[in-house]
């Protein structure tokens, strides 16, 4: 009984989803990522030019399903374009039905864990050390394949919605510093060179509601992201629901 009460709470979730999917529309309008379901909000980053804004699909391979578990993940990157100023990148990745996000993107050896509002939403905020090597946002970032890696000192944002199958994640990237550039990962929190980045941070997001109008809204392919690196240091890990274990 306990486990058809379950799979009959699954149903009516799994309709109510797909209910909503009929008004769903994700991608750009103008420089601006718009989601109107799952969350109803929009992304955008204050004072630094789009880059490039789409969508595309990429594989958990790690996962136990053969091929890789297909994650579907819209992305807006932000910046100059070249290996030495920072980017800006705000994104949303949806799973498959019947998995979902069981973190919020917390990589190890992370420093200054908190709790950040931004535009009344809640993420959970920490900040690391990220090599570029094999990284998605290369291209974005104006780095060549046949040139050498940026290392990057990073503020990630992550927020969690739809019973944990859907994830915000925003990143702020400045390439490290030199008197950084010693350091694998971060061992001290809360310097004062940590802060006043971290600040820079958590003031270049916009998140706010979805605009009234949905003039010039895009959906394209977004080409210039290396989709087979995308993987869980960016996105995190995922489990599946066990629909019928029992106690």
């Amino acid at each position: 009984m306990k486990n058809l009460r379950l799979l009959c709470l699954v149903v009516l979730l799994m309709a109510l989803v797909t209910g909503c999917k009929a008004g769903l529309q994700r991608g750009m309008v103008g420089p601006v990522y718009v989601s109107t379901a799952r969350p109803a909000i929009s992304l955008t980053v204050k004072d630094m030019p789009l880059l490039a804004g789409g969508q595309g699909q990429c594989n958990l391979t790690w996962t136990s399903v053969m091929g890789g578990l297909p994650v579907s993940v819209w992305l807006a990157a932000y910046g100059q374009g070249t290996p030495q100023s920072p980017i800006a990148i705000v994104a949303q990745a949806e799973l498959p039905q019947s998995w979902y996000w069981n973190s919020d993107s917390t990589p190890p050896f992370s420093v200054d864990h908190a709790t950040e509002i931004i535009g009344e939403t809640e993420f959970l905020a920490s900040t690391f050390i990220v090599d570029g090597a094999r990284a998605p946002f290369m291209l974005l970032a104006g780095i060549q394949p046949d040139t050498p890696p940026v290392r990057w000192l990073v503020r990630g944002f992550t927020a969690r919605f739809n019973f944990n199958a859907d994830k915000i994640i925003l990143e702020y990237r400045e390439p490290l510093p030199a008197q950084m550039a010693f350091l694998d990962v971060l061992t001290i929190a809360q310097t004062d060179q940590l802060k006043a980045f971290e600040a820079r941070a958590r003031n270049v997001f916009v998140v706010g509601q979805v605009p009234t109008s949905l003039t010039g809204f895009t959906d394209t392919y977004l080409k210039n992201v290396n989709w087979q690196f995308m993987d869980q240091r960016f996105l995190g890990t995922v489990s599946r629901f066990d629909l019928f274990k029992g106690n």
